[in-house]
Order: C-alpha cells, then sequence, then structure tokens
C-alpha cells in the first residue's frame, strides 16, 4: 500500500510575542514560537514550563477527600489493620499499585496487593474479589486507577470492609459510597491540575500521607521514577503537574534505586543509556503491559515492589517474554485483520469494522491503533467467542467514535469511552448491522478531508539557525508527548545531494542535503519515496532537529516525518499566481532598490510589474504584488504612500543589522498558508 499523503499544517506564528519572549528568556524565537503554539503565552508561565521543580507542586490537601483518605489509613496502620491496595491491569494501575504499596510500606502499614485478571475478572472492583479479600481479613481497601464507577460493588459491602477510592477516570453521575473519594475530576474538588494519571493521584495520597506523619513541610519525592512511567503510559496531557512528575521522574530514572527498574532496564539493554518519555513509552512500558494484557499484571506489580535482584531479574524477563508474546499474537492478529481487508473497497469504506474468533481481547485495541495508523480511518476489532463480540474501537481526530456508538446503542449490549477510544460488545448478529450503520453514521458527519493525516508544524525553520546550542535549548521542553508534542519545524528548496535506501528490507530512506551545517536525513519507514525525489533538485522537509550519535561520533540530523520535491516550474507559476514567495518578494525589493538607485520613487504597480517581468521574465498579479509590498512594508525595509497621481511613493529605511526572517511579516506567513493549501489540495 502506498503511503498516506499528508497535510502540512502551518501553525500560525505570533512573531512579536516570540520575540519578546526571546529576549526575556535569552533563548530562540523559534523556541518561543514553539511555547507558544503549545498555549504557553507570557513570561511567567513558560518560565514554569520550563524551570519548574520541587516548589512547583500543588498541596495535596486540596484534593477534596484527602485529609478524610489519610485519618482512615493513618488509623489502619498505627493499628495494624491489614489494607489492601486494588489496583488495574494496565501500566498506570500497576505503577499506581506499587506507588501507595511501597509508600505504605515504608510507614509501617500491614499492607497487600490485589490486581484482578483482565480475561476473566475484567476492569474494577468485583465481586468476587472483594468478598475473597474480606474473608482474608482486609479492613480497608484503597483502590488505584480504578473504583470511581463502582456503586452497585461498594454498596454491596457496606458494613463489611472500608474503602478509599483513588481515580482519575470521569465520574458518572451517582457516586459510590466510600470513606473517601480522592479524584480531581469529581464535583467541588478544587485541585487545580484535573488531568493527573491514576499513579499521580496515588502519589498525592502518598505525599498527603507523608506530610501527616512528618509535618506540613515534608517534601516527599520518592517512588517518582516509577510515577513516571505510569504518566507517560497512560497518555495524560504532559503539561502542569504531570509534566513535573515525568520531568523529575526521568531524573530518578537515570540513578534509579528500584531493584525491579534496574533489572528492567538491564533486559532492555537500557543500562547507562538516555532515557527519555519515549524510552518509556516504546520499550518500558509496553512490558509491563504485556503481562496485563496476555498473563499476570500483578507480576509487573512484584517486580516494581521487590528487593531482591534474584527474583527481580526473573520478572523483568518473563515481562520481556510476555512482550514478545504479545507482539507474536498482534502479528497473528494483524495478518488475519489485513487479509480480510483484502476484500473491502477502501477507497469507499470509512469505517472499518473487522471480527474474529477468539481473537487476544487484550491484542485488539493495539491492532486497531495500528490499522488507523497504516489507513487512517477509523477502526473497530471485535473478538467473538460463544456468539458474544467484544470489540475495541480507535478513530481519527475528526470522527466520534463515543458519539457514533451512541447512534448504534440499539445493537450494543454495553459500550464505553470517549471521542479517540472506546470498548463495545454486541451479539455477532449484530456485527454486520454495526459494520452498515457506522459507514452510514462517517459518510453523513465526514468530508474527504477529514481522511487526509495531518502534520502540525511549528514554524518555519531555516537550517542554518541549527547548531548545538539550539538543539540544547529545545531539550529544555522536554519530556515530550500528549499535550506536548515534539517541535515538528519544515524547510523549503534544500538541494538534495544524494539518497538511498537503508535498514533491514531496505524500509528507510537516507538523504545527504547541500547544506552548510546540516547535510544528513534519516526517513523512516519512507523507503517508497525514493523515486519521487531526485538529486541536485529541491525538497521540502518536516523535521525533528536531532545529535546522532554513532560509534563514538555524534553530529547533527534531521529526522524526516515528510520529504516532498519543491514545486516544479508549472507548480511553480500557478502558487506565485496566488501567493508571493521568498524569491518574490526578493525581485520586487531588488527592483524597487534599482528604481531608488535612480532616484524614482514614484512608482505604479504597471510600472513594477513591468519592470520585474523585464528582469526575470516574471508576469505578477496585483494581488501578489500587494502581498509583496506589505511584506516590504511590515518588515521596515520600505514605507508606502498614495500619492495624489493615485500611484505609490516608496522610501527606503536604513537597511538591517542582521538578515531578515521574512516570517516576522503576518502577510509572508498568509502567503505561506495560501500556498501549503494549494499543495495539499493540488500536490
Amino acid at each position: 500500500m502506498a503511503r498516506l499523503k499528508r497535510k502540512w499544517n502551518l501553525s500560525p506564528t505570533r512573531s512579536q510575542l516570540a520575540k519578546e519572549l526571546s529576549q526575556k528568556l535569552n533563548i530562540s524565537e523559534y523556541i518561543t514560537q514553539t511555547l507558544i503554539n503549545r498555549g504557553v503565552v507570557d513570561e511567567q508561565a513558560a518560565s514554569d514550563f520550563l524551570f519548574a521543580g520541587t516548589g512547583n507542586f500543588v498541596d495535596p490537601y486540596i484534593l477534596k477527600g484527602m485529609k478524610a483518605a489519610v485519618e482512615r489509613i493513618a488509623k489502619a496502620i498505627d493499628s495494624q489493620e491489614k489494607i489492601t491496595v486494588y489496583g488495574d491491569y494496565d501500566v498506570d494501575g500497576i505503577t499506581a499499585c506499587a506507588t501507595l504499596y511501597k509508600t505504605l510500606t515504608k510507614l509501617g502499614a500491614v499492607v497487600e496487593f490485589y490486581i484482578p485478571d483482565r480475561q476473566s475478572e475484567g476492569y474494577g472492583l468485583n465481586p468476587a474479589a472483594l468478598h475473597n479479600l474480606i474473608s482474608s481479613g482486609t479492613k480497608l481497601i484503597i483502590t488505584v486507577d480504578c473504583g470511581i464507577s463502582a456503586v452497585a460493588e461498594i454498596a454491596a459491602v457496606t458494613g463489611q470492609v472500608d474503602i478509599i477510592i483513588t481515580d482519575h477516570h470521569q465520574p458518572p453521575p451517582k457516586l459510590p459510597v466510600a470513606i473517601s473519594i480522592i479524584n480531581p475530576k469529581q464535583p467541588d474538588c478544587a485541585y487545580p491540575d484535573k488531568n493527573l494519571a491514576g499513579v499521580g493521584v496515588a502519589f498525592k495520597l502518598c505525599q498527603g500521607l507523608w506530610q501527616y506523619y512528618n509535618g506540613t513541610e515534608a517534601a516527599f519525592f520518592d517512588y517518582l521514577d516509577i510515577v513516571a512511567i505510569g504518566t507517560v503510559a497512560d497518555i495524560v496531557p504532559l503539561t502542569g503537574e504531570n509534566r513535573l512528575l515525568v520531568k523529575m521522574g526521568l531524573e530518578q530514572l537515570h540513578n534509579t534505586n528500584n531493584i525491579g527498574i534496574k533489572a528492567l532496564l538491564e533486559v532492555c539493554d537500557l543500562t547507562d543509556k538516555d532515557i527519555n518519555s519515549g524510552t518509556i513509552g516504546f520499550v518500558i512500558a509496553p512490558r509491563l503491559n504485556a503481562v496485563g494484557r496476555v498473563s499476570q499484571a500483578a507480576a509487573g506489580v512484584e517486580l516494581l515492589i521487590t528487593d531482591n535482584y534474584e527474583q527481580a531479574y526473573e520478572l523483568a524477563q518473563l515481562l520481556d517474554k510476555e512482550n514478545l508474546a504479545r507482539q507474536n499474537i498482534e502479528k497473528i492478529i494483524l495478518a488475519k485483520a489485513e487479509e480480510q481487508l483484502e476484500t473491502v473497497d477502501l477507497t469507499k469504506a470509512n469505517v472499518l469494522v473487522l471480527a474474529g474468533e477468539e481473537w487476544h481481547s487484550g491484542v485488539i485495541g493495539i491492532v486497531a491503533s495500528r490499522l488507523v495508523d497504516k489507513h487512517y480511518k477509523p477502526v473497530i476489532m471485535i473478538s467473538i467467542r460463544d456468539g458474544v463480540g467484544k470489540g475495541s474501537c480507535r478513530s481519527i481526530p475528526a470522527f466520534d467514535m463515543y458519539e457514533a456508538l451512541q447512534h448504534c446503542s440499539d445493537l450494543l449490549t454495553q459500550f464505553g469511552g470517549h471521542r479517540q477510544a472506546a470498548g463495545l460488545s454486541l451479539p455477532e448478529e449484530n456485527i454486520a448491522k454495526l459494520r452498515e450503520r457506522l459507514n452510514s453514521f462517517a459518510a453523513a458527519t465526514l468530508s474527504a478531508t477529514d481522511y487526509v493525516p495531518v502534520i502540525n508544524i511549528d514554524s518555519i525553520l531555516p537550517l542554518e539557525e541549527i547548531n548545538a546550542s539550539f538543539i540544547d535549548q529545545l531539550a529544555c521542553l522536554e519530556p515530550y508527548g500528549y499535550g506536548n508534542p515534539t517541535p515538528v519545524f519544515a524547510c523549503h528548496n534544500i538541494v538534495l545531494k544524494e539518497k538511498r535506501v537503508i535498514g533491514q528490507s531496505n524500509r528507510h530512506l537516507k538523504l545527504k542535503l547541500k547544506s552548510a551545517n546540516v547535510k544528513d536525513v534519516i526517513a523512516w519507514n519512507m523507503a517508497e519515496l525514493l523515486t519521487s525525489l531526485t538529486c541536485d533538485k529541491k525538497i521540502d522537509l518536516v523535521f525533528v532537529p536531532k545529535f546522532n550519535e554513532w560509534q563514538g561520533h555524534k553530529n547533527l540530523q534531521l529526522t524526516a516525518h515528510d520529504v516532498r520535491q519543491s514545486p516544479d516550474n508549472q507548480t511553480r507559476a500557478a502558487l506565485n499566481a496566488i501567493a508571493p514567495d521568498r524569491d518574490c518578494v526578493v525581485q520586487v525589493y531588488l527592483t524597487l532598490k534599482e528604481y531608488n538607485k535612480l532616484g524614482q520613487c514614484q512608482l505604479t504597480l504597471p510600472t513594477i510589474k513591468n519592470k520585474i517581468s523585464c528582469n526575470y521574465n516574471v508576469d505578477l498579479p496585483d494581488t501578489v504584488l500587494e502581498m509583496a509590498l506589505a511584506v516590504l512594508d511590515e518588515l521596515q525595509l520600505v514605507t508606502r504612500e498614495l500619492n495624489e497621481m493615485g500611484g505609490i511613493t516608496i522610501h527606503f529605511n536604513s537597511a538591517p543589522h542582521s538578515k531578515l526572517d521574512l516570517t516576522n511579516s503576518p502577510t509572508f506567513r498568509t502567503s505561506l498558508l495560501l500556498r501549503e493549501e494549494y499543495l495539499n489540495q493540488h500536490g
């Protein structure tokens, strides 16, 4: 299948604000523009974003329910009542469970943990597990990453055990009756950061407990390495307190004292290597997630709480083995799904609904995500067992999956989720009707452009701006993730020197540029673009600048997100009839300069156009010439005045002391957007 064409979406530039922040913070304007794109628009917010530390943590007692929860837990600790931490089988639930368990142990509690089995018990509190815990002597259950919807389950054990709920999911209209509920999303909770992961909420409880026993000034930052793993894995926005938790957690990960994490890093060949949010998301978290998907999530908790290295290493190897098993299951299901898609007309299908017997329920969500990435259409993967289908749904930004399922609710036994991801169950005989209904709904609500993947670009970045200092400044924006994506830049009209395919199965593209300071480009999984690019011709790039270290050598390299040949003469002519590019603005400037040397400043548009036509063999429409003049005026290179003859008087200003950035002109930024819009439609 050919690689899907991408739409390049250039973020609006606020050059004056970017310049002001650049001067105040002493960093590049391109960095401050990136901050602005993320909603960081004043000096204090930028300073907090870049340099926040331990003093920026929010008081845990602002969380509604914290005081009551801490007092009940302290009573259990002091009287040595048995406490059970009840978690969830995903990475957020595993890390939340381990964080609270270790803190309670440190405070002297009698504590155990419980993680339900994904296949036999499912998510959240269940009656059988609760009764077993009560029978085993548990007096207090503390949930982590679950419980907010367990109204009936908790009501059924009222008077038999005390329950404290810590959760971060959206509360239902009716809340369970518990000793305390800690959830920043619950009504009347004044906590400012509503986007904590489950492990983040559990950590705030740990901070509250620590202050109870050690005083309100006592700081608690233990186990942030565990907290960072869960926060990144749960794909919550890496802004506010989440950003701080992950930033400090990554620092702890580099020198972790956690025996289990050390063993896992060794098994993953990450010992003494740089670890960032990407390492967590693509290497560490999948291994913790795998045991929850294909075997027992309790092994993940055991890994994080053990003090025995031999046990830790065995568990880390188990996680690695289970991850390989998960990958193999995923490959098998993906192949079966792709086989089904061979019988589907993908040009007409709006939503891909695929179903198979006994597909592993812990893996179909991952496969659905893979298919969304490949085909850029909403996908529902359904596993059928005993006449019942259980599905995982993944969507594209324009399609509200939850709303679509509501539209089909009469066909479903159960469903839940949100705009981009959901789960469902239904009778097998309703699958075909669901496919038909969803495709009709998508046809009525989506347009052709909604099925085009979008690359959001922070700014046009001249390659000469990229150096070691720029990369170091860019690193201050880490950790990257949901809510704070990796900064992406673009450049145009760069001459391509060399091209070749590399890697296993020749899947990747390696490019060399005719550029003074950045010559290397790596384009992962883009080998199919090889024949569309011509050496010694100009290309356009969307990229992330990085350092590449290989065999002791460190050099600047661009990681390409997309590559295309720069517009040919015919396309350039069409673009130049819409809006001016850099060359056009330069031609107009040099033409005006030529008149200025002759002492002529009283000009008309036809006069300027004729001169440009003679000098450059280019015919500019009036609108394009007027835009180019506006760019020069906004950059304060010239001043325009209407004269009595109906023409314009041009006054040249002092020459700039440094190289000008045309994107500082609002009109030029509009021009870039107009040209990009044309390329997206006709390229």
